[in-house]
């Protein structure tokens, strides 16, 4: 939310040069966002452990995205291919358009 009231009020999708500050540690979503916004900085105060400890799973996220990263299977989540051929009309058109935002 934040970074979308940001960009919403800088009126960019870009934050570079921003610093994100929150109240725990990123949870395994956020990264992709800050990323994707290009902020380079986030101050946070609690742990992944603090979040843990009050009944976040994040855990489980944080392994599947290390197991698949080690080449382990993991019956957490199964992402199946299909239809690419379809689908990539889809961004075909996409990039055919003269009126585009950059991301």
């Amino acid at each position: 939310m934040a970074i979308r009231d940001a960009g919403r009020k800088l009126n960019t999708f870009d934050l570079s040069g921003c610093v994100l500050y929150t109240t725990c540690y990123p949870c395994p979503m956020c990264p992709s966002a800050i990323i994707r916004a290009n902020i380079e900085t986030v101050c946070y105060g609690n742990t992944k452990e603090d979040a843990e400890e009050i009944g976040f799973r994040d855990n489980m996220i944080y392994r599947y995205f290390r197991n698949r990263a080690h080449g382990t299977e993991d019956k957490l989540l199964q992402l199946i291919p299909m239809d690419r051929e379809e689908t990539l009309q889809t961004f075909q058109e996409y990039m055919a358009k003269d009126e585009k935002t950059p991301y």
